[in-house]
């Protein structure tokens, strides 16, 4: 396993850098109109991809692609030693910004929140002014340029490097797994985003062969943008941006394009991407809140329904623990078959069980308690399995029980029996849908990320639709004909009152993994924790 990672490794450095060399050729300084300044610098936004990604360990292979693409295509052919100097030279900026976002950003945040763009504005504008600095200053003691065009050389480098991180860097969370990409191209593979596009398209094409004074097309740029952005927020901003950044960099190859304008397009097109996503994290934000609004209206109503529920049941369920209570006494005193007071006083524990559990899902509806304590996770996997062994025997499914790491976790022991033995429910359930001649298996896997643990539930079943899959845990969201839809739902409640995450994984079957915080050696905690 280790080796494969390793091969993976290698090969996706090799990809990376390579997509950089051809990245900084396509789009660097070489271009018409701009002799030693890029229009827009997509290669750094790759870079800092990169180095998110993989750490200092990324710096190297990026050493050499950066090297390799200014030997190929050198800023100053007189001067080839300060051409690969100038290819170099932003990347400890890179590595500054990466290193910054581990830190203080999460995955992808700046695409998500107002404050996580303008934190990442706040980190990436000082580092490509710094590189714009040196920049400008190497192409001036050259000679390239006077000591009057060393400021214009420092903006519009700064400029082309800000343009070219904030748009690929977009592109790339949005592409980088699947549920991301999933989300991207159902939102923007329709008929609205190539009319929007085609209207990028066509005001570039009208501005760009208009004298420069004579021409103000291109300020309805924003139009498009705009539009994109409200309709189908962030997805639809970073493919309108991307087109935007494109268009404007095959707009120079036109044969009557003016050249004095493409600096100043440019600069309006990186204030449009801004404003682009801006509008874009407004919607998505909006969005979300409905979302969870009306997730939240759906799970009162459930919580309604099972506190009911538990109401009506928790009386007769009383009842028949009392009955077997009585018949297990009466076996006891007759001398009667020690078998049938085995399955009497089974039957009294799982009616016990029973009761246990609707009370419980009844406080935590009603209250949102929790009765926290420090559990072992193999007992934890262990108690909830057992049901599924027998089932698994009677109908030929193969249930596979990985190794399960020693490790501790805070939590509601019943709440989270409940959410294993649903969701293994639903696993045995889906493997029964495979034809008698398939092979039928539900895995059950555990382990420990750094203070996290998790805990996965995979089965070979038919998978999870691509159209249900975004609204799986919903209320009254169902995979099955007579089910309800409140399992998930409730399952994913109780793992967010832990503070851990229940979600779907890429899979073409169905994987379901949970996480939660794990428990420190040694932790102080109360016996009941209100949520």
């Amino acid at each position: 396993m280790p080796e494969l990672h390793s091969l993976r490794y290698f090969w996706w450095v090799i990809g990376s850098a390579g997509a950089y060399v051809a990245l900084d050729i396509l789009c660097g300084p070489p271009m018409r109109y701009q002799p030693i300044n890029p229009i827009w610098h997509p290669a750094a936004g790759l870079a800092v991809f990169i180095l998110l990604r993989s750490g200092w360990r990324g710096l190297l292979p990026l050493a050499a692609a950066a090297t390799l693409s200014s030997w190929v295509v050198p800023v100053l052919p007189d001067a080839l030693e300060w051409s690969v100097f100038i290819g170099v030279l932003p990347l400890p900026g890179y590595f500054a910004i990466a290193l910054f976002m581990r830190r203080h950003l999460d995955q992808g945040i700046f695409l998500a929140s107002h404050k996580g763009l303008i934190l990442w504005l706040a980190a990436a504008t000082p580092a490509s002014i710094f590189s714009g600095m040196l920049y400008a200053s190497v192409v001036l003691g050259t000679g390239v340029v006077g000591s009057d065009a060393w400021f214009d050389t420092l903006i519009r480098y700064g400029v082309a490097e800000i343009a070219g991180m904030v748009t690929f860097m977009s592109i790339a969370y949005c592409l980088s797994d699947y549920e991301s990409r999933f989300n991207l191209f159902a939102k923007v593979v329709n008929w609205e985003t190539a009319a929007y596009m085609a209207l990028i398209v066509l005001i570039l094409w009208t501005s760009m062969n208009q004298p420069p004074k004579e021409s103000m097309a291109y300020y309805l740029l924003f139009f498009p943008l705009a539009w994109a952005a409200a309709r189908q927020g962030m997805a639809g901003a970073v493919a309108a941006t991307a087109a935007l950044e494109v268009c404007v960099m095959a707009a120079t190859y036109l044969p009557n394009a003016y050249a004095a304008k493409v600096p100043d397009v440019q600069v309006l097109v990186l204030t449009l991407t801004l404003s682009g996503f801006l509008i874009g994290i407004a919607v998505d934000v909006a969005q979300r809140a409905s979302n969870e609004l009306r997730q939240s209206l759906r799970l009162a109503a459930a919580g309604e329904m099972a506190g009911a529920l538990a109401h009506e049941l928790n009386q007769p369920l009383t009842a028949l623990a009392a009955y077997g209570s009585a018949c297990a006494r009466l076996i006891e005193r007759d001398g009667g078959n020690p078998l049938l007071q085995k399955t009497v006083n089974a039957m009294v524990t799982e009616s016990d069980r029973a009761a246990n559990v609707l009370k419980r899902l009844r406080d935590f509806f009603r209250t949102g308690s929790t009765r926290l304590e420090e559990l072992q996770l193999a007992e934890l996997i262990d108690a909830a399995t057992p049901p599924f062994q027998e089932q698994a025997r009677s109908e030929k499914i193969e249930f596979v029980i990985c190794n399960v790491p020693a490790a501790t976790l805070l939590g509601d022991r019943i709440q989270l029996e409940i959410v294993l033995r649903n969701l293994l429910a639903n696993a045995f359930q889906a493997v029964t849908q495979q034809v008698d001649n398939q092979e039928r298996k539900v895995t059950i896997d555990a382990g420990t990320d750094g203070s996290w643990i998790w805990i996965r539930i995979a089965d070979n079943g038919p998978g999870i639709a691509n159209k249900i899959r975004a609204r799986l845990f919903e209320p009254f969201i169902s995979l099955k004909s007579s089910g309800m839809g409140l399992g998930l739902a409730i399952s994913r409640s109780i793992i967010e009152t832990h503070g851990g995450t229940l979600s779907i994984e890429p899979s073409p079957h169905g994987v379901l993994k949970i996480t939660l915080p794990a428990n420190p050696t040694g932790t102080d905690h109360s016996n009941e924790q209100q949520q």
